[in-house]
C-alpha cells in the first residue's frame, strides 16, 4: 500500500480550510465541486479492496428487486406518472425484514423498498410534506421508525403498521440517530449542543455525551453516529477530524482517526459503522471513499473513488451494514445508494 503523500499533515487549520472549501461548493448544486485532486494531492490510495464485493446501485425501487404488476403499469401510462427515484439521499438504514429505508433531504421524504413483501412507498409525501431536512433513520425492532429533521429540530417516530407520523423529542439539531439492542435506548446526535443525547422509547432523556471541546469524550459539531453488536457507539466528531468511541453507559473508550492526509486520516468524515468482525467503516465525502480500519483506528484498506460508475462516489455520506455485513453507502451527489458486501475469503481470514 503507498502512501498519499511524503508528508503527514496534522495541522488542523489546513483541514478547517479544506472542509471549508468543500462545504461552500457543495452548497451550490450549479457550482464547480473542487476535490482533494484541485489542490494538488493524489487519491484514491491504491489500496487492495479485494475483501469488498460491489453488489450494486439503488436509484429507483425497481433496482431493489421491487416490481410492479401490469395493472400498476397501466396506471401509470394513463396518469403520466413517473418512476420513483432518489433525490439526494444521507441516511440510510436496513432491518431483519429486508427492508431498505433512504432518507432523502433532496426530496423531503423517507423512501421504504420492502423487498420481501414487493412494495414501496414514501413517508412524507403528499399534503401536509412533513420534513424539513431527513438526515438519519433508525428502527426500534418494534415495527417503528425514529427520523431526524435537522431543520426541523425534531425526532419524528413512525409506525409502520399503522403509517402513524408523530413527533418524538426536539433538539437543537437532531442528526445521526442509532438504536442501541444491548440496552434499548436511542442514541441521537444533537449537533449545535456538541453532545449525544440518549432517550428511552417514551421519549424521557436519560443522560448525555459530550460537550464541546477538543479533548477525549469532547465533540465539535458531532454528526452521524453507529451502535454496534457490543452496545459501543462510535461517533463522528468531524471538526476534530476523529471518530470517538464510547461505553453504551457513554464512558470514553478511545479515538480513531485524525485531521490530515496520511492513511487512516480524514478530510471529511461523515457516516460510520461497524461489520460483524469490528472493522470501522467511515465515508470520507471531500474524498470521495470510505476507510474501512481495525478497532485500533489502523487502515486495512478503502474502497471507491470519485466517479459515477461501479464503486466511484461523489460525496458518499451515511453508511449502515446490516447483520448480514451487507454494506450500504447514500452516495449523495450520484443520487443513489451503492450496495457492497464482504466477501467470503475476507470473512475466513478473520476467523484465522
Amino acid at each position: 500500500m503507498r502512501i498519499i503523500g511524503t508528508m503527514k499533515n496534522k495541522h488542523f487549520q489546513l483541514f478547517a480550510l479544506l472542509f471549508a472549501c468543500a462545504l461552500a461548493a457543495a452548497c451550490s448544486i450549479g457550482g464547480q465541486r473542487h476535490h482533494p485532486a484541485d489542490f494538488g494531492m493524489r487519491w484514491p490510495l491504491p489500496a487492495a479492496t479485494d475483501g469488498i464485493a460491489w453488489v450494486g446501485s439503488i436509484r429507483t425501487p425497481a433496482d431493489a428487486g421491487i416490481t410492479r404488476n401490469w395493472w400498476q403499469k397501466l396506471s401509470d401510462f394513463i396518469t403520466g406518472a413517473d418512476e420513483a427515484f432518489i433525490g439526494r439521499p444521507y441516511g440510510v438504514f436496513a432491518d431483519e425484514r429486508n427492508r431498505l429505508f433512504i432518507a432523502d433531504p433532496g426530496l423531503g421524504v423517507v423512501h421504504v423498498m420492502d423487498r420481501q413483501e414487493n412494495r414501496y412507498w414514501t413517508i412524507g409525501q403528499g399534503a401536509g410534506k412533513p420534513f424539513q431536512t431527513p438526515i438519519a433513520i433508525a428502527g426500534d425492532g418494534r415495527e417503528n421508525l425514529y427520523i431526524t429533521d435537522s431543520t426541523a429540530g425534531l425526532v419524528y417516530r413512525y409506525g409502520l403498521q399503522d403509517g402513524t407520523l408523530h413527533p418524538f423529542v426536539h433538539l437543537q439539531r437532531p442528526t445521526g440517530i442509532s438504536f442501541n439492542r444491548r440496552n434499548q435506548l436511542l442514541y441521537i446526535t444533537d449537533t449545535l449542543a456538541h453532545r449525544v443525547k440518549i432517550f428511552d422509547l417514551a421519549g424521557n432523556e436519560l443522560f448525555r455525551i459530550g460537550g464541546r471541546g477538543e479533548g477525549e469524550g469532547e465533540l465539535n459539531y458531532p454528526t452521524d453516529l453507529f451502535s454496534d453488536a457490543q452496545g459501543r457507539v462510535y461517533v463522528t466528531d468531524p471538526l476534530n477530524g476523529r471518530i470517538q468511541i464510547f461505553t453504551m453507559e457513554g464512558h470514553f473508550l478511545r479515538t480513531v482517526g485524525a485531521a490530515g492526509d496520511a492513511p487512516g486520516d480524514f478530510f471529511k468524515p461523515k457516516g460510520v459503522a461497524v461489520d460483524g468482525q469490528g472493522r470501522i467503516y467511515v465515508c470520507d465525502a471531500l474524498l470521495d471513499a470510505v476507510h474501512a480500519l481495525d478497532a485500533s483506528g489502523l487502515l486495512l484498506m478503502n474502497f471507491g473513488s470519485r466517479g459515477g460508475n461501479a464503486g466511484e462516489f461523489w460525496m458518499p455520506s451515511g453508511i449502515y451494514i446490516d447483520a448480514g455485513d451487507t454494506i450500504y453507502v447514500a452516495d449523495t451527489w450520484n443520487q443513489r445508494v451503492q450496495v457492497f458486501r464482504l466477501s467470503p475469503d475476507t470473512a475466513e481470514e478473520e476467523k484465522l
